[in-house]
């Protein structure tokens, strides 16, 4: 039963109505072959089209052969007229967001003589994937380039070249083509071989904004956002913006130097922070008594490093065997030196009743576990440790 494809006649086609030629019940619901249908079924990277037929949703929509088939939640009855309704937001932001990335393609590929080998329509991204390194200094050219498309409004143009015109064209396409191809060009920006749906006229794309690039499989990965995605995309870092130079108390063009600041104040006060935490060290390392061969300590805020600079003081003090023990989400991170007897026998030990997790060299182990201050002190003090605080 061939469909047919009147998305190919009109684009722009939201209603329609049609012939039910068959309805078959199967594991996905119905499907449901129409004798003409507006549904872009999915295909050449652009997710298929949803809507309803009857007022019944069409959940998905696959071509087969020569029909389109229509997977809706419930039956039509076969030979009925039904009234096919398009998801349109859908299927305009889905247009948008092809015929952008398709203006982009053809500008990046003309001016570096390279190939789109990828290409990916996601609910929030398109991706592109490019076999040749994009220097980050051109991104900027390339999206205004691309944009300009839009400005000049550049007329959207779908062809079906004879093979003998095929041949003489200049156009791209990911892969070796057979039978009837169609052809879809914007303008002077790009020609492509492509079986999607796109815009009559480049403005209704609205905007081509670039997120990111990176290196990808030798070649460039890029991100982008058309139309309305991108729209809503600006409003959301616009709002992000404006409310961080609200915390900031400054106007939002100027929130990344009140950053900047911020950072800088920052480290400084980390340096200062770490002075005196290590002065700390010193100071409680001291009033250690002579001759304390075990000592377990317990401190606040401190990272691995912190503790292990300050188990290493008190190592040098003349303890044997230092555990030093910082509160960290909801148990305990640790760093235990030895000189002499090998650590590790304590998170082997730890590791049932503390569910400890942690290993490391016989004279230096680290790790995590759970359980209270007071359980961890009396399981030390039985081995012998002093507890300092």
């Amino acid at each position: 039963m061939e469909t047919r494809k009147l998305y190919y006649e009109d684009c722009h086609l939201r209603c329609f109505t049609a012939q039910v030629l068959g309805c078959e019940q199967t594991v996905k619901g119905y499907e449901v072959i129409l004798d003409a249908t507006a549904f872009y079924p999915e295909g050449g990277g652009q997710a298929a089209d949803t809507g309803t037929l009857n007022g019944v949703a069409v959940l998905d929509t696959r071509e087969r052969e020569e029909s389109v088939v229509h997977f809706c939640e419930a039956a039509l009855e076969a030979g009925s007229s039904v009234e096919g309704i398009i998801d349109w937001e859908r299927r305009f932001d889905l247009m948008q967001n092809h015929s952008g990335e398709h203006i982009l393609s053809g500008v990046i590929c003309a001016k570096y003589g390279c190939d789109n080998v990828g290409f990916h329509m996601g609910k929030e991204m398109i991706t592109i994937d490019l076999n040749t390194k994009i220097p980050e200094e051109d991104l900027a050219w390339l999206e205004e380039k691309a944009n300009e498309a839009i400005w000049n409004n550049a007329p959207v143009g779908i062809r079906y070249p004879s093979k003998e015109e095929l041949d003489a064209l200049e156009y791209r396409s990911k892969k070796e083509l057979e039978g009837q191809v169609r052809i879809v060009n914007v303008g002077e920006y790009d020609c492509c071989a492509c079986c999607g749906t796109h815009v009559k006229l480049a403005g209704e794309v609205g905007q081509i904004k670039i997120i990111s690039a990176q290196n990808y499989k030798g070649g460039t990965r890029l991100e982008l956002l058309c139309g309305k995605r991108a729209l809503q995309d600006f409003r959301k870092k616009n709002d992000v913006s404006a409310q961080a130079g609200q915390l900031l108390s400054v106007p939002a063009e100027k929130v990344d130097g009140a950053v900047k600041n911020l950072l800088a104040e920052r480290d400084e006060l980390i340096q200062t922070l770490n002075q005196l935490k290590w002065k700390y060290f010193n100071l409680k390392t001291e009033q250690v008594a002579e001759g304390t061969e075990n000592i377990l300590f317990f401190g606040e805020g401190m990272n691995s490093k912190d503790m292990t600079h300050f188990a290493d003081l008190l190592l040098k003090k003349g303890a044997k065997r230092t555990a030093v023990f910082s509160p960290s989400g909801d148990g305990f991170a640790f760093v235990l030196l030895s000189s002499e007897k090998d650590g590790r026998e304590f998170t082997d030990a730890m590791k049932e009743p503390f569910a400890c997790k942690g290993g490391g060299k016989p004279d230096a182990v680290q790790g995590r576990v759970t359980g209270a201050k007071k359980d961890i002190q009396a399981f030390f003090e039985e081995r012998g440790f002093l507890v300092e605080e």
